[in-house]
């Protein structure tokens, strides 16, 4: 990996940042497709030009990447996840 990346300077398209957020969601292949108004075999290959352009093998490494870089929030991922009813909150219950 080159230094630019190790350092977190590594600059990411608004869609490049929805597509991470939304796989750090949960969604699916299909369903990201979908989401993002994509086939499938388009999301195939903007997912593998992510990985080469950080070149990382998978995509959780992207996550564990944009998590570490601030690309994207935790907070954001739970807030999206909260709000369209995928996830409960751990308090009182």
């Amino acid at each position: 990996m080159d230094k630019k990346l190790r350092e977190g300077k590594q600059t990411f398209t608004s869609r490049e940042r929805e597509m991470i957020k939304l796989i750090a969601e949960g969604y699916k292949d299909q369903e990201l497709a979908h989401q993002l108004c994509m086939s499938l075999r388009t999301l195939k290959g903007k997912q593998d030009s992510l990985m080469r352009k950080l070149d990382l093998p998978d995509l959780s490494s992207v996550i564990d990447y944009a998590l570490a870089n601030g690309v994207i929030t935790i907070y954001e991922v739970l807030e999206s996840r909260f709000s369209r009813g995928g996830l409960r909150p751990f308090w009182g219950y």
